[in-house]
């Protein structure tokens, strides 16, 4: 069984107090295409956000609020950089889908337009060390983007395994990104300063149970660590 520990930085702990992070192990998983009773999900996820949500409201999301002000914090414009949950609702609300990936980047998708949270998705396989950490970026240090793209991380947080840079709540790198014939992943949840641990308790719990109603993957481990 995979074993991983995730861990938050002291330095970043400093600088932005009470985040809280979660984890979920995922072995066992048939990746491919969405189902169609996942489809279905995000049909209707994509259906009611845009029913209930405004553009201007989404900044105001206490998960997107949490983050925008934690960027702006650390010395990021969080109207240039957006955390990933931001940019997909926003997405919705002006008329666009889901983007379609494949089985568990569609689900996790359609969590956080639903949870409001960002997410980080690895495939565990790509994965080097068994310690994720969750810091501050550092100056001259880059990694490529899901979009192909590099991003500084200075002033960003960021999360490292032991070869480097795999992601952030902004964007994950593409060296450790799932594909079709992932079979063991890592789901990592971004909650920012002070977000209610309660909630953010729920939402985890609701990840847990979409992995295991819609995919093949069982949840090895299940956890969060708080600043």
């Amino acid at each position: 069984m995979l074993e991983l520990q995730l861990k938050i930085d002291p330095e970043l702990g400093r600088q932005l107090p009470f985040l809280t992070l979660g984890l979920l192990q995922i072995e066992g998983l048939e990746n491919g295409p969405a189902t169609a009773a996942l489809q279905a999900l995000a049909d209707a996820t994509v259906s009611q956000t845009r029913a209930a949500l405004q553009l201007e409201e989404i900044s105001r999301l206490p998960a997107i609020s949490g983050w925008r002000k934690a960027l702006k914090a650390l010395g990021t414009d969080p109207a240039r950089y957006r955390v990933s949950s931001e940019r997909l609702l926003r997405r919705i609300v002006k008329g666009d889908g889901l983007p379609r990936v494949n089985l568990i980047v569609d689900l996790v998708n359609v969590w956080s337009a639903a949870s409001g949270l960002p997410i980080g998705l690895y495939d565990a396989d790509r994965l080097e060390g068994d310690t994720l950490a969750f810091g501050a970026g550092r100056e001259g240090e880059r990694y490529r983007t899901l979009a192909g793209t590099d991003m500084e991380t200075l002033g960003k947080p960021v999360l490292r395994d032991a070869a480097g840079p795999c992601g952030s709540p902004i964007t994950d790198s593409d060296r450790t990104a799932t594909h079709e014939g992932t079979r063991r992943c890592i789901a990592v949840v971004f909650g920012p300063p002070l977000y209610d641990r309660d909630e953010f308790e729920r939402h985890c719990d609701l990840l847990a149970n979409w992995v295991r109603h819609f995919t093949t993957g069982r949840v090895t481990a299940q956890g969060c660590v708080v600043s």
